[in-house]
């Protein structure tokens, strides 16, 4: 990758040990002697950058700039297909024909399956064994509204038949 990036750039091979820079293929002496400096180019003679290199200079900048986003991108998608990767490989996984579940992931799974069909029985028994209790406490209600209705009616009958006995008397007294 850095080889490719040298090319772009116009880059020769570094040397670590000295300050120049030599060219693939050619020799030190090529250059005349000069010293270059780290793009390449040559110091003689040069005391301030020109308009030409500050141009060259920008669009090197800008070279890097779009070379990191690409690689930026090119990254972002090789996760996402990674990611998309694993996930269909783990999800198909069970479908493949050479692929041997571990027993004791087996003897786990049915263990589930037994715990989820026991709780789903008991999640049905607890909402029928509610509404019994709704309908039990709806009857509860009705038989104690029926009784306190019935008492009030066996207490005003009791008051009622003095009153009775009582205008009995008066209207026999009266004739």
């Amino acid at each position: 990758m850095f080889s490719h990036l040298r090319k772009r750039f116009g880059r020769g091979i570094v040397d670590s040990g000295e300050t120049r820079v030599k060219e693939s293929g050619l020799s030190s002496q090529s250059n005349g002697g000069q010293r270059q400096d780290f793009w390449g180019m040559s110091n003689a003679g040069r005391e301030t950058s020109s308009p030409g290199t500050d141009l060259r200079e920008k669009q090197a900048k800008k070279e890097k700039e779009r070379l990191i986003e690409e690689l930026q991108l090119i990254t972002e998608k090789r996760n996402d297909l990674r990611d998309r990767l694993r996930f269909l490989t783990e999800r198909s996984m069970k479908n493949r024909p050479y692929f041997r579940p571990n027993p004791y992931y087996e003897d786990l799974e049915r263990m589930e399956e037994a715990v989820m069909s026991i709780l789903h029985n008991l999640e049905m028994e607890n909402t029928e064994i509610h509404e019994n209790n709704q309908k039990l406490k709806k009857e509860i209600t009705f038989s104690r509204n029926l009784l306190s209705q019935l008492l009030m009616e066996n207490t005003c009958r009791k008051k009622l038949v003095p009153l009775k006995q009582g205008a009995r008397r008066d209207i026999l007294s009266v004739h």
